[in-house]
């Protein structure tokens, strides 16, 4: 009997531990895969997904900017300046995890910079022209941020009226920040997560499926010990600690980060300083275009793209025949709700 409770003691002790054994190795992978790697340089902008929108060169008030480097912790990040002479502010502007500065958020961008406004955005680490081979976790965002609000403190290009906006990766930075002393006296965000931690298993569970509830424990464990308390620096927290003017935009359906689940919009409910704008028929990339801009390229390009994705001569020219004025066009309601905020 005594074996026998040894034998079965045995057993339970040895699947407890491939259980979270296991459980450490699966999520390091988790982890490695999607987050710690390199999201985008400057030829991902030539990838045929990228070239469906307008470019650089298409917008006439964004040819002229001047050009920076500055670091974040150990990593080189290149900013793009665009200065007005009679600015009624700065726009802060950061794009989305696999995006870069210089992507479709240039729409954004032209917008704000065409309505007299002087803008800085940047390449976010291990994105673009900016240096890193990984991210190493998502609140590396907030500090990115923050050590590009400092780096326009300490040169002069600081302005009296400030204004943060970012998407999905972005717009948690930009929050996020405000937990770092950062600034602001208006934030704008789109499809915005609140904290690392939740987002990190929303998009685990996204790529996994369900199966990651079984190991739900060692998922956290690994978590903290691989990111300690930036796996919980909170978007939320920083706009209520800082008391901004903030818009919270986000689109219904949101299938990356749901309105239910990690998204900053579910996590400022009874925020008295915060705006929300929910977008029906909206999901989360490219929420500033029109819902016809977006269907267009969801129903019609895509499918074209993945159907010539292996004739290269036939695909490029499909490329070349798309209207970019109708794939780049901005939701005009939205953006003249997003007017009256900043004047307001």
């Amino acid at each position: 009997m005594r074996k026998k409770i040894i034998i079965i003691s045995s057993i339970i002790l040895s699947i407890i531990l491939l259980y979270f054994v296991g459980g450490i190795i699966a999520s390091n992978i988790v982890f490695n895969n999607i987050f710690n790697r390199r999201f985008s340089d400057s030829n991902t902008l030539l990838e045929p997904i990228n070239k469906i929108y307008k470019n650089r060169d298409d917008y006439i008030n964004l040819k002229n900017r001047i050009e920076y480097d500055f670091y974040s912790g150990n990593n080189k990040l290149k900013g793009y300046y665009y200065k007005n002479n009679d600015s009624k502010g700065l726009v802060i502007a950061c794009h989305g995890m696999t995006s870069q500065a210089d992507s479709e958020n240039l729409a954004y961008q032209n917008y704000f910079v065409s309505n007299g406004y002087s803008l800085f955005s940047f390449d976010f680490t291990a994105h673009g022209k900016s240096e890193g081979s990984s991210m190493n976790g998502l609140s590396q965002a907030a500090y990115d941020v923050k050590a590009c609000y400092d780096f326009i403190f300490e040169n002069n290009l600081y302005e009296n009226n400030i204004i943060l906006i970012g998407h999905s990766l972005g717009g948690y930075g930009v929050a996020a920040a405000l937990n770092l002393g950062v600034k602001a006296n208006y934030l704008i965000t789109f499809s915005a997560f609140d904290n690392p931690y939740d987002t990190m298993l929303r998009y685990s569970k996204n790529s996994m499926g369900d199966i990651v509830n079984l190991t739900l424990p060692t998922f956290y464990l690994t978590s903290n010990i691989k990111y300690g308390a930036n796996n919980y620096l909170s978007a939320s927290e920083g706009i209520k600690k800082s008391n901004i003017k903030s818009l919270v935009i986000h689109g219904a359906n949101d299938k990356n980060i749901p309105l239910d689940d990690a998204s900053l919009i579910s996590h400022v409910t009874n925020y008295q300083n915060v705006e929300k704008e929910i977008l029906v028929g909206v999901g989360h990339n490219t929420p500033w275009f029109s819902t016809k801009a977006i269907d267009y390229v969801n129903d019609i390009i895509k499918p074209k793209i993945e159907e010539l994705k292996n004739d290269k001569e036939k695909l490029d020219e499909y490329i070349n025949s798309i209207n970019k004025n109708e794939t780049s066009e901005l939701n005009e309601n939205l953006f003249n709700k997003i007017n009256e905020f900043i004047r307001s």
